[in-house]
């Protein structure tokens, strides 16, 4: 076990766990920021195609998407610390077939990152839709 604060992750970390988990994390981050890119613009779509007035000129288009950035920022760093939920789940279960948990843990951490951006068009559009009765 490694030390707390060491270069190979935290102490409650396995340091084959941390060092599995983190070689997976940078394509984690860019599908992220994909997906994030996938539902601005349909958001954008969703405005256009309804006749949405929040993304008319270009002061409303600049505030929203100031808006859905820092939102995004958020979700982002929220995704990254519950990534840290695989290492440390790891750790802590001890599981008998390691690379089956890992790649299990993995793809449902992984899809379920990507499918949160995409709660912002989905509210957006339910506003849409209810201001339209």
């Amino acid at each position: 076990m490694t030390s707390v604060g060491s270069a190979q992750g935290p102490g409650f970390f396995a340091s084959d766990a941390w060092t599995w988990w983190q070689a997976k994390r940078l394509r984690y981050n860019l599908s992220l920021a994909g997906a994030a890119w996938a539902a601005y613009f349909l958001m954008v779509g969703e405005s256009q195609a309804f006749g949405h007035p929040v993304w008319e000129g270009v002061g409303g288009a600049i505030s929203m998407t100031i808006f859905c950035g820092a939102g995004w920022l958020v979700v982002t760093g929220f995704a990254n610390v519950a990534f840290l939920l695989g290492p440390a789940l790891e750790s802590w279960l001890k599981p008998s077939d390691t690379a089956r948990y890992r790649q299990s843990a993995w793809r449902m951490g992984f899809w379920g990152s990507l499918a949160v951006p995409f709660i912002f068009p989905v509210l957006q559009l339910a506003a849409i839709v209810g201001q339209r009765g």
